[in-house]
């Protein structure tokens, strides 16, 4: 055998593969912007797939009928209704019930299911080449619209993909009062049932995937936005005006500056580059010029754990939304669930001009587009709430005490103050505790009249008073009956301002606010009242503190969950830029942890221990070997451990069900 330089043929052939396999590895180095890449690779499908079946259950409890919720579509209503509706469906016995409350005329409207066909240029919306069926006319009993409907041997092969309320005479296809669609979990329930069909989701990672990809990427024929403009995955799924300041004047965000047609009456710019806040009309599109609201943009983290709305009582035939998706709950059209929420978003933010001309302004997403969409919003952040917050041994005497008055209801010997937070932050999420189920509800906390509020000091004529849920006029100003639903606290700290409004810019404010007059005299603050002082809440400004650094705490130790998990799903990709998609996540939600942490000067050891993953993070994913790469994770995920050692003794509050590593 021949050698070279001393170097056998065989070894000198390896050592220039090696280099070769660098070389590659190395030339796709560099910033990795699409997040979409990473989520193809977290195997987040599994956190859906516990959703699914904690869906299956209750379906099965409720004899596995299909509930759908009808309201006004911002994306597919020809006209605006205050009207709601139920429609329930028993696929056994083949029967159809529709309760419908609000029409002035109910026997004048008609009800439609719709059997979505997909094909070139189709969307969701009902559309000419869709099976339709009409159900029959409402007929008046009481103050509601009443159905009731034997289609038994007209449901065979047909799935209900959307029921439509119609004024008589016309079809889903031409125009619409009301829409409710099915959801994902409904689809792959039938296609369980049905056997392999179009709304099968057995992929859940590809699903998610795909999700990802049109979350991110995708603009659906519109301005150039994407659902990424305003939920950007580097600023924890939300927009603030310090991450604002930092896009580039074109960015699609600011749209309204360089484009015509959408200078009056789609933004505030002013009032989006200095207080974060998007305009939304949710109240309809029929008066551009004075009815809309000016609201922050909500994470989408966490969301499996927090739409859950309460059921109906009594003689109610819906609770609207069908899903509780930020801001007065109302974030999404139609029957209000987190599948609408995309194409609500499409006509209300993508629209290339104010007629929003579907096919010609923009383009709807198709019933697959939503099924992945919907998949990727339910795989985002925690699949499940802390429990038993009370065992938990935090390190810090300070948050321990945070987390005392946090949960307490009463004072407890005058030794602990009751911040009665836990009522409606169940161990700090977004479902209340005096409810059982896991339900996420809405209040009037007076937050609308805190004085002096951000957006009114910008442009107090250009922010009109928000009424809240619903559309009915507002004694106090606006459209709604005064109420926002509760978000998660777990992710606060990370994502300022606070409120539906961004009134408030720090936690600690945030907290204090529930000390305000606002507050006590507000229905939600004279709910909680303690009947001896007429005070619901009154606490200093040390327990103030201590409440704001649980939460900080909590949100730190929730970033360590997150930065484990993409640091894992990295040492486990076949692929150098995959893994650095994850690793650029996971250094993002570690740096979160410092900031959260060293704000209040909490936790200095995990702080730095912290600091250290990120830095092992960004060599890993610096690195040309996977060997290497994967060296620098495991050294990074130890430090993450280190960091979670200082605040809390024993396992995470926050390890989730559906979670892979060591944490």
């Amino acid at each position: 055998m021949k050698h070279v330089s001393g170097i056998s043929g065989g070894v000198l052939l390896l050592v220039v593969a090696a280099a070769l396999s660098a070389l590659l590895v190395c030339s796709g180095r560099g910033p990795v912007s699409d997040p979409a890449l990473a989520f193809a690779h977290v195997g987040a499908g599994r956190r859906v797939e516990v959703a699914y079946r904690a869906w299956r259950e209750r379906d099965e409890a409720a004899g596995g009928k299909i509930s759908v919720r009808l309201g006004w579509s911002k994306a597919f209503s020809t006209e605006f209704t205050r009207a709601t509706g139920r429609a329930t469906i028993d696929p056994e016995r083949g029967t159809l019930r529709v309760e419908v409350a609000g029409l002035e005329d109910p026997k004048a409207h008609e009800v439609w299911l719709v059997d979505d066909v997909p094909g070139p240029g189709k969307s969701a919306r009902p559309e000419t080449g869709d099976r339709t069926l009409k159900a029959g006319t409402l007929v008046a009993r009481g103050s509601k619209g009443i159905l009731e409907a034997d289609l038994r041997d007209r449901l065979a092969g047909f799935e209900v993909d959307a029921v439509v309320v119609t004024r008589a005479g016309t079809d889903p296809t031409s125009s619409g009062l009301l829409f409710g669609t099915a959801s994902l979990f409904q689809r792959m329930a039938r296609s369980a049932r049905e056997g392999e069909g179009k709304g099968g989701a057995t992929d859940l990672d590809r699903l998610v995937a795909k999700g990802a990809d049109l979350f991110f990427n995708e603009t659906f024929a519109g301005n150039g936005r994407t659902c990424g403009s305003c939920h950007p995955s580097e600023n924890n799924l939300t927009i603030d005006p310090a991450f604002i300041a930092t896009l580039p004047a074109r960015d699609p965000l600011f749209v309204a500056e360089f484009v015509p047609e959408l200078a009056r009456n789609f933004e505030k710019p002013e009032l989006m580059r200095k207080a974060g806040l998007i305009l939304e009309n949710v109240d309809g599109f029929d008066d551009l010029e004075t009815r809309f609201v000016l609201r922050g943009v909500p994470h989408t983290l966490a969301m499996s754990t927090s739409i859950t709305a309460p059921p109906p009582t009594g003689d109610e035939p819906v609770v609207l939304p069908a899903e509780r998706t930020g801001w007065s709950g109302d974030g999404a059209p139609g029957s209000g669930t987190l599948r609408e929420f995309a194409n609500g978003a499409v006509r209300q933010h993508f629209t290339k001009t104010l007629r929003r001309e579907p096919g010609t302004d923009f383009r709807f997403a198709t019933e697959e587009e939503l099924d992945a969409i919907e998949a990727f919003t339910l795989a985002l952040g925690r699949d499940e709430d802390p429990d038993e917050l009370e065992d938990v041994r935090f390190r810090s005497p300070l948050v321990a005490r945070g987390r005392d008055i946090f949960e307490a209801d009463d004072a407890e010997g005058g030794t602990v103050a009751a911040g009665k937070c836990d009522q409606c932050h169940a161990e700090a999420g977004a479902s209340v505790s005096f409810v059982p189920g896991g339900f996420n509800f809405n209040f009037d906390t007076g937050v609308e009249r805190i004085p002096d509020s951000m957006g009114d000091l910008i442009d107090a004529p250009s922010n009109p008073p928000d009424g809240g849920l619903g559309s009915a006029p507002n004694p106090g100003g606006g459209f709604g009956d005064g109420t926002f639903n509760t978000p998660s606290l777990v992710e606060a700290a990370d994502t300022p301002p606070f409120f539906h409004n961004n009134a408030i810019g720090t936690l600690e404010e945030a907290v204090g606010f529930y000390n305000s007059a606002a507050f006590n005299n507000s229905p939600a603050g004279r709910f909680l009242a303690d009947p001896r002082t007429g005070v619901a809440i009154r606490l200093d400004a040390t327990q103030v503190a201590a409440v704001a650094a649980f939460l900080r705490v909590m949100n730190a130790l929730e970033n360590i969950r997150s930065s484990t998990e993409f640091a894992v799903s990295a040492k486990e990709a076949g692929h150098a830029r995959a893994a650095r998609a994850l690793l650029r996540l996971a250094i993002a939600d570690a740096r979160d942890g410092v900031e959260v942490l060293e704000c209040a000067g909490l936790h200095p050891a995990a702080s730095t221990a912290l600091r250290e993953a990120v830095s092992l993070l960004g060599k890993a994913s610096d690195a040309c070997f996977a060997f290497k790469r994967r060296a620098r994770i495991e050294r990074a995920l130890r430090a993450l451990e280190r960091a979670q050692e200082d605040m809390v003794e024993g396992p995470s509050p926050l390890a989730g069900r559906g979670e892979r590593g060591p944490i």
